[in-house]
Parts: structure tokens; C-alpha cells; sequence
């Protein structure tokens, strides 16, 4: 099972700060996507964020990585305001996986993943134990640009976990993986929670939802959230409410 790779401790190991949204409104041009939340993000759990195709999950985790600033609200990461923060310490303490990178790298994998330990200013030790955990030993010295989806998406993930943040925010990551790789994402998510990280994942996979989140997030996409766990929130009438008519059937409660 894939788990979290022994390495060095680091300073940063010692500190570990709750990242925390308070009134949180985002907006587009036309509508509101959250209104008012507040969330905090603890230490040791795995937070779901769950909603359909243009319902905020994105923008919210762009706001909460300090890429992008709200309508309303704020975000703190301890006492300061993330906004506050130099971009350098807030990718000390928080790594996101976007749903793709903005510019083309044209290194090979290990270079690419090598890049997770630019905000600390030093290469990775736990380089190839971090290439063989999600099976990338072998691609090494291959360009990034000729992987396939699924291999490049496991690259992505490699880069985030050498990074080793607190606060681990993932966008969509089970995309290009097959079930076996998806299955390892989520062992991993739940091995660095278990090593008191924050993580938090968009799914839309209710059934993987039920099994490895702690709490789920539900984003209706015009202001609208719901915060509970998965007990309270996985229910027929709840997944209709949040996908539309006949998607219940897409989740089988765990038994």
C-alpha cells in the first residue's frame, strides 16, 4: 500500500498551522458559487469536497491556496491572513494540485517531480523512493510531455508529495488514474492525514467519498454548501439534490 515516505524532518515539520475560511463568498461575473462559509481545515482528517461541474470547487481551492482572492471573507493559516503571507512560506506550509498546469515543462520526470522542493530551496533525498511509490522508477528519465494521462497524473502527485505540505489540496486527482492508482491516491491521502496533515480532495465519486473522507463538503454552486460527514450528508435525496434526478444511483451504501 502506498504510504507516506519516510524522510528527513524539516523545520517546517514542527509547525503546523489550521488553515481557516471565514465568511467566505465567491463569485463569478453572474452568480454566486459559496456564500458565507466557514470551514476549517484540521490537522489528522481528509475533508471531501463534492459538487457538479462549475460549482466552486475549483475557485475554492484557489482561494484557499492563496492563488486567488474571494468576494467576501477571508482565509487565515494560523493567526495570519493568508493574503498577508509571502507566496514563498505559503507553499512552505500548502501544495495544490490543479486540474492541469498552466505552462508546458519540458524535463524529464525526474526534474519535474524534483520541483516539489523548490519553496525550501534544496533537492529531494527521498527522490527515488518517492519515484517508486507511485510507480515512476521506471520513467525516470523519460520527458514528461510523453507519458500518458495516467502516468503524467501520477508524476503530479509525485511532485505534491515531495513537497510534503500540511495542507495538501487536490483538484480532481483521481483523473487518468486507473482504479488500482486511484485505490493508492487515496491510501496516500489517508497515510499523510494519519501523519497530521490536512488534506482535502474534489471528488465526484460519492462511493469513494464514503470510504476515505472524514467530512464532505457539498458545493450546490449558487451560494448553497452543506458540511457533514459522510453518514449524515450520502443519501439518495441529498446526491439528487446536489447532481440532478437519477444520480443517487451512482452510490452504493457501504455496508
Amino acid at each position: 500500500m502506498l504510504g507516506r515516505i519516510a524522510t528527513p524532518v524539516y523545520a517546517m515539520d514542527v509547525f503546523s498551522p489550521r488553515l481557516t475560511a471565514h465568511q467566505l463568498s465567491l463569485k463569478t461575473a453572474d452568480r454566486t458559487l459559496v456564500d458565507a462559509l466557514d470551514l476549517t481545515l484540521e490537522p489528522g482528517e481528509v475533508l471531501g469536497i463534492l459538487g457538479a461541474n462549475g460549482a466552486g470547487k475549483s475557485t475554492l481551492l484557489t482561494v484557499l491556496a492563496g492563488l486567488a482572492s474571494p468576494a467576501r471573507g477571508h482565509v487565515t493559516l494560523g493567526d495570519p491572513r493568508l493574503d498577508t503571507l509571502p507566496p514563498l512560506t505559503r507553499a512552505q506550509h500548502i501544495g495544490l494540485l490543479p486540474q492541469a498546469e498552466e505552462a508546458a515543462f519540458f524535463g524529464d520526470v525526474n526534474d519535474f517531480v524534483a520541483l516539489g522542493r523548490h519553496p525550501f530551496g534544496d533537492a529531494p533525498t527521498d527522490l527515488a523512493a518517492n519515484l517508486a511509490a507511485w510507480e515512476l522508477d521506471g520513467l525516470a528519465h523519460r520527458p514528461i510531455d510523453t507519458l500518458s494521462g495516467g502516468e503524467r497524473q501520477r508524476a503530479r502527485l509525485a511532485q505534491l508529495a515531495v513537497q510534503r505540505p500540511q495542507i495538501a489540496l487536490l483538484d480532481e486527482p483521481l483523473t487518468h488514474l486507473d482504479p488500482a492508482h486511484q485505490a493508492r491516491l487515496l491510501a496516500w491521502a489517508r497515510s499523510e492525514a494519519e501523519a497530521g496533515c490536512s488534506v482535502v480532495l474534489t471528488l465526484h465519486d460519492p462511493n469513494w467519498a464514503a470510504c476515505q473522507c472524514d467530512r464532505l463538503l457539498f458545493l450546490h454552486g449558487d451560494g448553497r454548501w452543506q458540511m457533514g460527514t459522510p453518514a449524515a450528508l450520502l443519501t439518495p435525496d441529498a446526491l439528487e439534490a446536489l447532481y440532478g434526478a437519477g444520480t443517487a444511483m451512482l452510490w452504493r451504501r457501504q455496508a
